[in-house]
């Protein structure tokens, strides 16, 4: 297990849905594991309650909808890895996780 937050330590992951109910679980371990986090959400001010649980800089937020190419791009810009963690639960999952 401490392999595996070292290996963690310092990298940038992108994830989108950061905020939500599966996502911020998500957060935590990679805050935990040393990683840099950075929050895409359409309002990041929605995930502002996990940036007590990083330290000084590790935590980043940017708004961002998987809908919209550019601040799709924006978003992931220099990461080291991307999670998708967006929850669709009424309208187009396949058009939203498939098609973007």
């Amino acid at each position: 297990r401490r392999k595996k937050a070292r290996a963690m330590n310092d990298k940038l992951v992108t994830i989108f849905g950061g905020g939500g109910f599966v996502g911020r679980y998500v957060v935590q371990a990679l805050l935990r594991g040393g990683a840099r986090v950075r929050i895409a959400e359409r309002d990041p001010r929605h995930a502002w309650f996990l940036k007590p649980l990083g330290g000084l800089g590790q935590t980043q937020f940017v708004a961002a909808d998987v809908t919209l190419p550019e601040t799709v791009r924006r978003a992931v810009a220099g990461a080291d890895a991307v999670t998708n963690m967006v929850g669709v639960l009424a309208g187009d999952f396949e058009g939203l996780h498939v098609a973007g």
